[in-house]
């Protein structure tokens, strides 16, 4: 990793640079384990105090964030995070790529077709009337299916299969481990045993889409599974049969989507949502963490919990629910003393010799009243 000065690296974020220039640059780090020679970046205001204790010897931050340390060289910009991932990558170690051309460990049936500039690594599989765009990247181990198509600039990591007919976009990434157009979850009990349903579909990804690693998208019972253009997936992600996610959606770590369940576009599904079968979930939708969605959830809100529901209710809710057990001490206190008060008094009526409450009271039944 070769170093870099000050001067350099403003220019290749278009920061205005605050120090001296000549300074050498051997790396990033965050903030609280950065030490000299090297670049941290500053976004979150709860991290501001570190900026008076890091050993960095520069940081990217914005242009009206307050910096007072004058042995701290400032390079200032509108965006610290878009900079600061220029400069990681300018850093970053380079991996050596896959040759352009087919691996001699690799199988290709005689009926693909592989476009300009392909690059197919070792021990890959392509199934017979694949369709490769040009420049597709596939790892080492990819098993490609049978009349599946990966548009133009697509990058397929290793051990990543595609079922037949899977069709991917163009500028597509899908990382290892991932499975895409397996068998939908579909039995049906026949009275004895659990039937298998057939599952015929595909799974269609958009251009633009990133799925991470160890991800499943089930192939439609008929039909097609779609991600459509711009969706980011996290890993372990399980997406059912038949499901339609809707453009530059997200979907966060461990989040299962039944199938047959409409995701619009813009949606964040956040790390655990589960979501039932057969719904739909309107356009910029956010579920948090952990919720799980019975029902359909209309464009525009937040929701929160389980069954998932209007995130501000939920959280009165829950906030109401952790309040209960004092107030219920509370309650509990007050009987007490109600209590005391009671026997306090009771004791000295008896003391001053006027009895119990209502001793004096004529306790004769109305009928003898009557007849007296």
């Amino acid at each position: 990793m070769s170093a870099r000065t000050l001067d350099e690296i403003a220019a290749l974020c278009g920061a205005e640079l605050e120090g001296d220039g000549s300074v050498e640059i051997t790396g990033p780090c965050g903030l609280a384990d950065a030490g000299e020679g090297q670049i941290s970046f500053l976004t979150q205001a709860s991290y501001a105090p570190q900026l008076e204790t890091t050993s960095a010897s520069a940081v990217v931050v914005s242009r009206d964030a307050v910096v007072e340390r004058q042995d701290l060289a400032v390079l200032r910009c509108d965006d610290p995070e878009r900079a600061f991932t220029k400069v990681i990558l300018a850093f970053a170690p380079k991996v050596p790529p896959i040759p352009v051309g087919v691996d001699p460990s690799a199988v290709v049936d005689p009926s693909a077709e592989l476009g300009e500039g392909v690059r197919v690594g070792p021990l890959v599989s392509i199934g017979p009337g694949a369709v490769i765009g040009r420049e597709v990247v596939l790892h080492a181990g990819v098993r490609v299916g049978a009349r599946s198509e990966l548009g133009e600039g697509t990058e397929i990591h290793a051990n990543v299969v595609l079922y037949p007919y899977t069709r991917v976009g163009e500028r597509c990434v899908v990382h290892s481990g991932t499975v895409l157009g397996s068998d939908g979850f579909g039995f049906l009990f026949d009275g004895t045993r659990w039937a298998k349903t057939p599952q015929v579909g595909n799974v269609v990804l958009g251009d633009d889409v990133e799925i991470g690693a160890g991800v499943t998208v089930d192939c439609a019972r008929f039909g097609s599974t779609v991600l459509e253009e711009g969706c980011r997936v996290d890993n372990l992600v399980h997406v059912g049969h038949n499901v339609q996610v809707g453009k530059h959606s997200l979907l966060l770590a461990q989040v299962g989507i039944a199938g047959s369940t409409s995701i619009g576009n813009g949606v964040i599904l956040a790390g655990q949502v589960g979501v039932a079968g057969h719904l739909s979930i309107g356009d910029g939708v956010q579920v948090a963490a952990k919720s799980g969605v019975t029902k359909d959830l209309p464009a525009g809100g937040q929701f929160y919990g389980y069954p998932a529901g209007p995130r501000r209710s939920r959280l009165r809710a829950i906030a109401r629910a952790e309040r209960i057990p004092g107030e219920v001490e509370e309650l509990r206190s007050e009987v007490e003393e109600l209590r005391a008060r009671l026997e306090s008094a009771l004791a000295r009526l008896e003391s001053a010799g006027e009895g119990a409450p209502g001793a004096d009271i004529d306790d004769t039944p109305p009928e003898e009243i009557q007849s007296s």
